[in-house]
């Protein structure tokens, strides 16, 4: 899960995993690289609880990030390079400030996470066709941050503000909504949803273009 505690070997050693990976399933795997934007910083288990890392950003770009720049953006093969990156449910102090209870994981905040992104390291892997996929949008902290009081889950809320974050692909596990019966159930009627969101909000679908494109690419 960890290549280790210093940043720049981290780095290294992530490219080579990578390449490893690439070669070894003759390029038809895609790779991606997690917990962006980066948690070893964490204040606690992010299992049932959104974390916080309080850094600035300055400590960003030479801890959490650097290993991120070396396998999205500053490599320059291809084969060293991750497809695309799992935005994990963090709050940063370095770019969103005072953190509250209200304040959003970046997996779900867009202005942080386009923050993030214009980083010059990222900015061209991701102009370049670099993937974002959400953490696990089921999980314990994200519901746990949309209804503090454990009653109501509005699982589509959760994925459409994911979404309109900046995450091209949506990770969803144990993703049920509060009144219905199972997983099952809450995918289809949240793809119900996106549809209808689709055919109504033309910034919607051009977002959901971009993020098709971008996959199929």
């Amino acid at each position: 899960r960890s290549f280790g505690g210093n940043p720049y070997w981290v780095g290294k050693m992530g490219q080579s995993y990578i390449a490893g990976l690439h070669q070894g399933s003759g390029n038809r795997l895609m790779v991606i690289a997690k917990h962006f934007p980066g948690r070893g910083g964490s204040d606690r288990p992010p299992e049932d609880e959104i974390p916080t890392v309080r850094r600035s950003l300055e400590q960003l770009l030479q801890t959490e990030l650097l290993p991120f720049f070396a396998v999205a953006g500053q490599s320059t093969d291809p084969l060293r390079t991750a497809d695309g990156l799992l935005v994990t449910h963090i709050r940063y102090e370095g770019f969103q400030g005072t953190i509250r209870a209200t304040t959003r994981p970046v997996s779900s905040d867009a202005t942080a996470l386009e923050l993030i992104l214009n980083q010059a390291p990222l900015a061209d892997w991701r102009a370049n066709g670099g993937i974002l996929v959400s953490d696990n949008l089921g999980s314990q902290a994200i519901k746990q941050y949309y209804d503090p009081a454990g009653g109501a889950f509005d699982a589509r809320t959760a994925a459409r503000e994911a979404f309109l974050a900046g995450n091209d692909l949506l990770f969803v596990d144990h993703f049920i909504a509060s009144n219905d019966p199972d997983s099952f159930t809450t995918i289809l009627r949240t793809l119900d949803f996106f549809a209808q969101k689709y055919r109504e909000d033309e910034a919607f679908a051009q977002r959901v273009d971009a993020s098709v494109e971008r996959v199929l690419t």
